[in-house]
């Protein structure tokens, strides 16, 4: 690529610099002629011998002359396409420092001196030339306006650089994707998240089988704290099948968690699992069965938290599954449940012991309620509700007995 840039460039310093140089009286025919055999050499490809011609010439040409400017600037043209930069760059500077090319190609090796920086990561000589170049341009191209944005993009002068990046955009039928992907760069990087919304959408609109467009306009949303806007640009990207890493996935997930749609979470979490695009691994399937708590389909999430069970290899998400069955009044179910979790391992006993006791309260089996309830106050933190409910506890004993005793009397 840079060596056909090269090219391109040797061709309009030739056309530019030799038919009019060699008009003008201050170029001796000895320089011409020798310029001249220059270019024949590297038409023919034989740059190295081209310099070496160039290396004798700047040694025999007067100071402060037309012929050692054009030999200065020729030999900076022969660098370049050697990709030799740092070389190119002296010589064509110090062509221009002597201030005598016409102003047309003094300007344009201006430009050619900016992109040779830019080539070397040094953005700010480049700007310098840049700027300078382009304020001569009367009716810049899109080309043009899209290599001043990047400059400024890539000296973080991120406000310069987003109208030029406008302009160009503007300025033809078929504006380029990485304009708009510098663009919607800068415009973040200035945290202008309307103007990141609009370029992301064209994006979107002109290349829409690129997922990270979709996401990145979902991004924006949730900086907006527009989680609505944010989950269904995601939805739809999901929909149209854009969304394959496990990432993209999570985040469609985490947004319909955020916006209270925990139905539409799980479901979205049961097809991933499905088209394999996500592991059915601990994390997930706990991931799941919280959204189906939460959507309050107790079922499914007794059957996701047992799931999480034999995943995790302990007891801890089967208390979630007792304290399930508890809620739906199956007092017998949550009793079995929590003497396998404590058989399972947990590494806080005294919330599987505590629960246990307040079933078997609930069931009148008072004498095992106890021995439950004295387990977990062993536990600090468990102790507290242990010894309150030991109290409840005794009191609802004494209450049977009183019944048992006078209730028929």
């Amino acid at each position: 690529m840079r060596k056909t840039c090269c090219s391109l460039l040797l061709i309009l310093f030739f056309a530019l610099s030799l038919p009019v140089s060699a008009a003008a009286p201050t170029v001796s025919p000895k320089a011409y002629n020798k310029l001249n055999e220059v270019q024949k050499l590297m038409s023919a490809g034989q740059t190295k011998d081209a310099i070496v011609v160039l290396e004798t010439l700047l040694g025999e040409v007067g100071d402060d002359t037309m012929d050692k400017a054009l030999t200065l600037q020729t030999l900076g043209y022969a660098e370049m396409s050697q990709e030799n930069f740092p070389k190119a760059i002296k010589h064509l500077r110090a062509s221009l420092d002597m201030n005598l090319l016409p102003e047309k190609v003094k300007y344009t090796v201006g430009y050619m001196v900016a992109q040779l920086y830019a080539a070397q990561g040094k953005f700010d000589d480049a700007l310098t030339f840049a700027t300078q170049w382009f304020d001569t341009l009367v009716d810049p191209t899109a080309n043009q306006m899209i290599f001043m944005a990047n400059i400024f993009a890539q000296t973080r002068r991120y406000d310069q650089a987003i109208p030029f990046a406008e302009r160009a955009i503007a300025s033809t039928d078929q504006p380029r994707e990485s304009w708009y992907q510098l663009l919607t760069a800068a415009s973040f990087e200035l945290k202008r998240y309307d103007a990141a919304e609009r370029s992301l959408k064209q994006m979107i609109s002109a290349w829409p089988a690129n997922t990270e467009y979709w996401e990145q306009l979902a991004s924006v949303y949730v900086v907006q704290e527009n989680d609505a806007a944010a989950l269904s640009v995601m939805k739809m990207a999901w929909l149209k099948g854009l969304l394959q890493k496990e990432s993209s996935v999570k985040s469609l997930v985490q947004l319909a968690v955020t916006r209270g749609i925990p139905e539409q979470a799980a479901r979205l979490l049961e097809s991933a699992f499905e088209k394999k695009m996500l592991p059915r691994d601990a994390v997930y399937v706990d991931l799941l069965a919280n959204s189906w708590v939460a959507a309050r389909e107790s079922d499914k999430a007794i059957n996701a938290f047992t799931e999480l069970a034999k995943l995790q290899g302990t007891g801890e998400a089967l208390t979630r599954v007792a304290n399930l069955h508890m809620e739906k009044g199956k007092l017998g179910l949550a009793e079995t449940t929590l003497k396998q979790a404590l058989d399972s391992g947990l590494k806080d006993p005294g919330k599987a012991w505590l629960l246990l006791g307040i079933v078997l309260s609930e069931k009148e089996e008072f004498s095992n309620s106890f021995e439950a309830l004295r387990k977990a106050s062993s536990f600090e933190s468990t102790r507290k509700q242990a010894t309150r409910w030991l109290s409840y506890a005794e009191e609802m004993r004494k209450q049977q007995e009183w019944q048992a005793r006078y209730g028929s009397s």
